[in-house]
C-alpha cells in the first residue's frame, strides 16, 4: 500500500487500519478474457464521441447521452460477401466487428450512408481495433472521476494522465 485515502478507515473489533487508496503488486498476471462486443462497448471504445464529426452528446447531468449516438459499419454492409468485409486495413473481418463498427452520431451516419469514408469524404478521426486490456479497464472506469489519490500513480498512457490539465477544445 503506498497510498491511502485521508480520513478514511477500515475498522476491525480490535484494530483501525487506513483504507488503501493505491496498492502496488509484487507480481502482475495481465488481464483474461475479452471484452464483449456490444453497443454500450462500441460506444465506450469510441470515447462516447462520433468519429466522423466528434461531437460528444451529453444529457445536463454530464454523463453521455447514448440516445444521440448510433453504431455506424465502417465498410457498409451491403458490401459483405458472406458476412466478410475487406477493413481499412485490408484485412478480411466479420462485417458487424469491433474492426469495422464505430460510434457515429446519427446526422453523420445519415451523411456517410452506404459508402466507405473516403467515398463520403468522411474521414476516421480513429480507426477502429479490438479493445486491449488496459482498453477493457479503461471503459469499465470511464465515466467516473479518478480520485486525486490517483493521479500520480497512473502509467503515462492511461487516458486520464491529463484529465484535469489538458486544455479544453472551445
Amino acid at each position: 500500500m503506498v497510498e491511502t485515502y485521508a480520513g478514511r478507515a477500515i475498522r476491525s473489533a480490535s484494530a483501525v487500519f487506513p483504507r488503501p487508496a493505491v496498492v502496488v503488486l509484487r507480481r502482475y498476471h495481465g488481464m483474461r478474457g475479452r471484452v464483449r462486443f456490444n453497443r454500450q462497448n462500441v460506444l465506450a471504445r469510441d470515447g462516447y464521441a462520433c468519429q466522423y464529426c466528434g461531437v460528444r452528446p451529453m444529457r445536463p447531468s454530464g454523463r453521455p447521452d447514448l440516445s444521440e449516438l448510433t453504431l455506424d459499419h465502417v465498410v457498409p454492409r451491403s458490401r459483405s460477401v458472406r458476412g466478410k468485409v475487406r477493413n481499412l486495413d485490408g484485412q478480411v473481418v466479420g462485417v458487424t466487428s469491433w474492426s469495422n463498427v464505430v460510434a457515429c452520431c446519427v446526422p453523420c451516419n445519415s451523411k456517410k450512408a452506404a459508402r466507405t469514408p473516403a467515398e463520403a469524404k468522411m474521414p476516421l478521426r480513429v480507426r477502429p481495433r479490438v479493445p486491449t486490456g488496459f482498453d477493457r479497464l479503461w471503459m469499465a472506469v470511464r465515466t467516473v472521476d479518478v480520485p486525486e489519490e490517483w493521479r500520480d500513480w497512473l502509467p503515462a498512457q492511461s487516458p486520464w494522465k491529463g484529465y484535469w490539465t489538458d486544455e479544453l477544445d472551445e
